[in-house]
């Protein structure tokens, strides 16, 4: 595990080489919060858009993505196949690649903050 420097702002932390953590009460927050629990606990199903919008009341889970992709996270994508009512169709499964020691007192202050606002 390499040591990583955390910054609350998406353009500071793109600047200087750091990872971007989102405010704790955003989308992007949450979004990353389900994403580091899921890869921690080695779950393999991925967060889908049902579980975002179950969450967090939001359907753009892939412009959340992106932005945490930009601040240096690493996330993989994975399409599945569905079916609706009317038709076959494709989503997306997010997995985050843990990369980092989640332990560390930065993130975990931050997962603390994060689960309070999700309760």
């Amino acid at each position: 595990m390499r040591a990583t420097h955390y910054d609350g702002s998406l353009a500071r932390s793109q600047q200087n080489g750091a990872r971007w953590l989102p405010n704790p009460v955003s989308c992007a927050g949450q979004l990353l919060l389900e994403l580091i629990e899921r890869a921690a606990a080695a779950d393999d199903r991925g967060v889908t858009p049902r579980d975002f919008y179950r969450s967090a009341w939001s359907q753009r889970e892939a412009a959340y993505v992106h932005r945490l992709r930009r601040g240096g996270w690493t996330i993989e994508t994975e399409l599945r196949e569905a079916s609706n009512r009317f038709e076959k169709v494709k989503h997306a499964a997010y997995f985050l690649v843990l990369d980092v020691d989640p332990d560390g007192v930065e993130l975990q202050q931050w997962i603390a903050m994060a689960r309070e606002v999700r309760s």
